[in-house]
């Protein structure tokens, strides 16, 4: 890898790009383990959703879609157990300002009649 790093063409593609490069030093835990751990955590979602199935392109697409909603919404300060404190911060609120798994705002007012059997 570093000889295709180091190739003529290569620099010279990404000098006038500004492209510089960061290297996490070769089995250093302390370096890269956020998102590291975030790695990890889609791979085990994977595992345990999809086991050993084979999916389309599509499929897989709406999968690590999922995936990735349930990780924004995993809570990053302190979660209270009081019903009136507010709702935890995730990594979601900063993406599209509230919870990506939280249900939409209540606005539909359709009601069904039921009917039950005379017999009932």
């Amino acid at each position: 890898m570093w000889k295709v790093l180091n190739h003529a063409d290569v620099k010279n593609f990404y000098s006038p790009h500004s492209i510089k490069w960061n290297y996490i030093i070769e089995r250093a835990a302390w370096w890269g383990g956020f998102y590291e751990r975030m790695v990890r955590s889609v791979k085990v979602a994977l595992r345990k959703t999809l086991g050993k199935s084979s999916l389309t392109t599509e499929q897989l697409s709406t999968v690590l879609t999922e995936i990735e909603g349930m990780i924004n919404s995993r809570p990053i300060t302190y979660h209270f157990s009081e019903t009136e404190e507010p709702i935890p911060l995730t990594p979601a609120h900063f993406i599209i300002g509230k919870r990506i798994t939280s249900l939409p705002p209540a606005r539909l007012h359709l009601v069904i009649p039921i009917s039950l059997p005379e017999n009932a």
